[in-house]
């Protein structure tokens, strides 16, 4: 819970409009702010202003006749309110109680929007916040006189006080998904025993049969592998030897070619034979 602003007028010594904004300067950025002042400053009526905005109530004034709330108002004044604004779980909410003398208060509950949400404030609060008066008197709203009593509150109590103090929204949601994390692993756990326990024990001797059924594997596995190897050095030299063959076959191929082409060589020969010898006579004809 984070108390946001605080409105009061014509309680106790507060007879103007008091308004106290701790989220805009100069409280916006105290991490720590204190109420001092002389006895009978009004420190304690801005902590009645909260309670009974909140509850209807506060630790001074929780009853009827001289106990009730309603002598909150200034003395002389016939009316007075408190108004709280405040946040949890990360929603905002608008508290308001308003008294007239000789009259029952009046408390209503808004929403950020401004919506009314209830006038049955005290119980809304208490599902809010999950405290109580006596929960929120005990931890967040230390009555002058008691402040032991959030020590002497029972181990539970302390727990539920604190959980609801710090705001622990965000705590409760990691909770819940570590929680279902556990669950789901619990799950898987539980289906992996299943299966471990349908599988029967074997026997020395079982062992022993699959340990010898292993080994001779094991050898089956290497006399393939070295057979392996052999064919591919065998798939390696057929290779070659495809390629020696292609080469052989196109020589055969151009061989054929020059045997067709043997005999007009042979004239081709021939005929360069004889001119040649005519190109010796050349000279003997040209001095002839």
């Amino acid at each position: 819970m984070k108390i946001c602003k605080l409105k009061l007028k014509n309680l106790n010594s507060f007879r103007d409009p008091v308004e106290i904004d701790f989220e805009n300067p100069p409280l916006d950025d105290a991490s720590l702010v204190a109420i001092t002042g002389p006895t009978g400053s009004g420190k304690t009526t801005l902590l009645d202003a909260i309670c009974v905005a909140l509850y209807g109530k506060t630790p001074r004034l929780s009853g009827t006749t001289n106990q009730h709330p309603r002598h909150l108002i200034s003395h002389g004044e016939t009316e007075g309110f408190a108004e709280v604004y405040f946040e949890a779980n990360n929603t905002c909410y608008h508290a308001t109680w308003s008294i007239r003398r000789n009259r029952s208060p009046q408390s209503q509950l808004f929403d950020d929007s401004g919506e009314l949400i209830t006038t049955n404030v005290a119980q809304e609060v208490e599902s809010i916040l999950g405290l109580d008066f006596g929960a929120f008197r005990r931890s967040a709203m230390l009555a002058q006189g008691e402040f032991a009593a959030f020590l002497k509150a029972s181990k539970e109590e302390r727990r539920t006080i604190l959980e609801a103090t710090i705001d622990s929204y965000d705590y409760d949601l990691l909770k819940q998904t570590l929680n279902d994390k556990v669950n789901e692993l619990e799950a898987v756990h539980q289906e992996v025993d299943e299966r471990l326990n349908r599988i029967q024990e074997s026997s020395p001797e079982q062992v022993g049969g699959a340990e010898n059924e292993l080994r001779r594997l094991q050898r089956v596995s290497e006399d393939l592998n070295e057979e392996s190897l052999e064919i591919q050095a065998e798939k390696r030299q057929e290779a070659e030897r495809t390629v020696q063959f292609e080469r052989l076959q196109s020589l055969r191929e151009r061989q054929e070619e020059y045997l067709v082409q043997q005999p007009e060589i042979d004239t081709l020969e021939t005929e360069r034979e004889l001119a040649e010898k005519a190109q010796r006579l050349r000279p003997e004809k040209q001095v002839f």
